[in-house]
């Protein structure tokens, strides 16, 4: 019995379309092309671009899915060089892009951006130039640029929304609207993306914990820490993530539960990355009621590696918690000079003032 032979054609079209239900963050029919490609795959001839596609989307699909411990490393076989096609040399760039983000490496993740922009300038997709300014959205979000995060946001929105496949993507583009407006204290803006957001999740039976984090977010910079505590305990129902562990952390010890808060710190130090590690230390330090001495101690240690990652809103944040620290503690030499990071941080942010006057629901 013969087994018939897959042609490049027929595998580039399913490669595609696997990207296709990736981009459009369709995970189960993500999960099933796969399956079916992985199939495929040993039928066909070897081929260098081919093998190329797979070991990109591949990457893709594992950061889609959350199963992500590793670098995309490519082989000597399959390298990107000059002679490579344009779009997988964006999709590596744009990859490496989203990878760093996620690890919250920025410096690396904006060196991946930048290329991965002036390639997408020959990709005439705009479903891809949509995507690009979600992600962009995401990274400016984190490095704490919220108007760049904002209207890289809505530009993407724009498309998704006016496209029925990719309503999930534009409800993931209001919860970045919504968390950027969080950070800027527009804190009505903010409720009213969340709670349309998790209308639309609920009706589509799509999990809720993005949203139930982002809302415990939003009470907690309002100060309403049982409100919090109560979207982020139902956040962590479904996803037991080491942010929504800080939180919840932090929420306990505002309203003095001291030991559910210390249960949330040593839990999330054992699955944190590296910038909440320095999160959790810190925070520990406070519940623990260390000296200021000691929590200078491990914020040093914190404001090193965020200057090196260029997350100036961390630098600002702790250097100003910390000045006041030592104001209480009758330092004033430490006290300015903690001051004074705090508005250099600032400064360098560079935070543009908003005039939203209208952000469609």
């Amino acid at each position: 019995m013969t087994v018939d032979v897959v042609t490049k054609d027929e595998i580039t079209k399913l490669l595609n379309n696997w990207y296709s239900k990736i981009r459009s963050h369709h995970v189960d029919k993500a999960k099933e092309l796969k399956t079916e490609i992985d199939q495929k795959m040993h039928r066909m001839k070897e081929d260098q671009d081919i093998l190329l596609h797979y070991s990109l989307l591949d990457f893709r699909f594992q950061i889609l899915t959350g199963d992500f411990q590793h670098d995309l490393i490519l082989s000597e076989k399959l390298s990107i060089s000059e002679q490579t096609e344009t779009f997988l040399q964006y999709y590596y760039h744009f990859f490496k892009f989203i990878y760093y983000t996620e690890i919250s490496q920025y410096r690396k993740a904006k060196e991946h951006y930048e290329s991965a922009e002036r390639l997408l300038e020959a990709i005439p997709d705009e479903a891809e130039k949509a995507e690009f300014n979600y992600r962009a959205s995401i990274f400016y979000y984190h490095i704490g640029d919220y108007s760049h995060s904002i209207s890289h946001a809505m530009e993407a929105k724009r498309f998704f929304s006016c496209n029925p496949s990719y309503e999930i993507k534009s409800v993931n583009c209001k919860i970045t609207i919504a968390i950027s407006c969080i950070e800027l204290s527009m804190f009505d803006l903010a409720e009213k993306q969340l709670k349309s957001s998790l209308n639309i999740l609920t009706e589509q039976k799509e999990k809720l914990f993005i949203v139930y984090y982002n809302l415990g977010l939003l009470y907690s910079q309002k100060g309403h820490s049982e409100l919090a505590i109560k979207y982020l305990s139902a956040s962590i129902k479904e996803k037991k993530h080491y942010k929504t562990m800080f939180l919840l952390a932090r929420e306990y010890f505002k309203v003095g539960n001291i030991e559910d808060a210390h249960v949330y710190i040593q839990n999330g130090l054992k699955v944190c990355d590296k910038e909440y590690m320095h999160h959790f230390q810190i925070l520990k330090e406070i519940v623990d009621q260390s000296s200021v001495e000691q929590i200078e101690n491990v914020v040093e240690k914190a404001l090193h590696y965020f200057k090196k990652e260029n997350m100036w809103r961390y630098v600002q944040d702790y250097a100003g918690e910390l000045a006041v620290r030592f104001f209480a503690a009758n330092n004033p030499k430490k006290s300015t000079k903690f001051f004074r990071l705090s508005y250099d941080a600032k400064q360098i942010l560079n935070w543009e003032i908003l005039h939203i006057n209208h952000i469609e629901a």
